[in-house]
């Protein structure tokens, strides 16, 4: 169970150490407020008078600076397999009710290419590694689909690619931590109908 909170607890500081990465980012390249706009201008002129001849110059620079911070913010909102797996529910899926984990980028699954994101939703748990990786397969397909439609607090790039990344390991516990970290996530509380 150490083991456990440890895992959760290093997926959270990588997550909070990218977010703070963009933030300082933004302030080590002097990044201002979105849409600062830093005009400046000089003009010189200088006039030299001979008795035959007048000789004027004139040099003008203008430096125009645009700077442009984009702020990333955590999204608040993800909803549950329960939402997403519910027949009256199939109007709010951003995708179609057919596509399956491969198209949506899974892989490692243990499951044929064929097997859908609905039926994912319904998959269930047990002691074996597949049944951790179903676990988390599961809670990832309502990731995904929330990615996609609510202010989640991931891109559905980052699901598939930590997903992904957990599958690979064939390590139970780090299955179990992502599914974790992921089910908190989808449970952070559902905008739609």
């Amino acid at each position: 169970m150490k083991q456990r909170r440890r895992r959760i607890l290093q997926v959270g500081a990588t997550l909070v150490v990218a977010v703070c990465g963009f933030i300082a980012a933004g302030a080590l390249t002097g990044a201002g407020f979105a849409g600062d706009t830093t005009s400046s201008s000089t003009t010189s002129s200088s006039s030299s008078s001979s008795s035959s001849s007048t000789t004027s110059s004139s040099t003008s620079t203008t430096t125009s600076t645009t700077t442009t911070t984009t702020t990333t913010t955590t999204g608040t909102e993800g909803c549950t397999p329960g939402y997403w797996k519910q027949p009256q529910h199939f109007d709010s899926w951003p995708v179609d009710t057919t596509t399956t984990l491969a198209d949506a980028g899974f892989v490692g699954t243990g499951h044929d290419a064929s097997t859908t994101l609905l039926q994912a939703l319904s998959f269930q748990g047990g002691p074996t590694i597949q049944d951790a990786k179903d676990i988390l397969l599961r809670i990832a397909a309502a990731a995904y689909l929330n990615s996609l439609s609510v202010d989640y607090p991931l891109s559905s790039a980052d699901v598939v690619s930590m997903v992904n990344a957990a599958l690979a390991t064939n390590d139970r516990e780090t299955i179990l931590d992502l599914a974790e970290t992921l089910d908190a996530e989808n449970n952070l509380g559902c905008p739609l109908n």
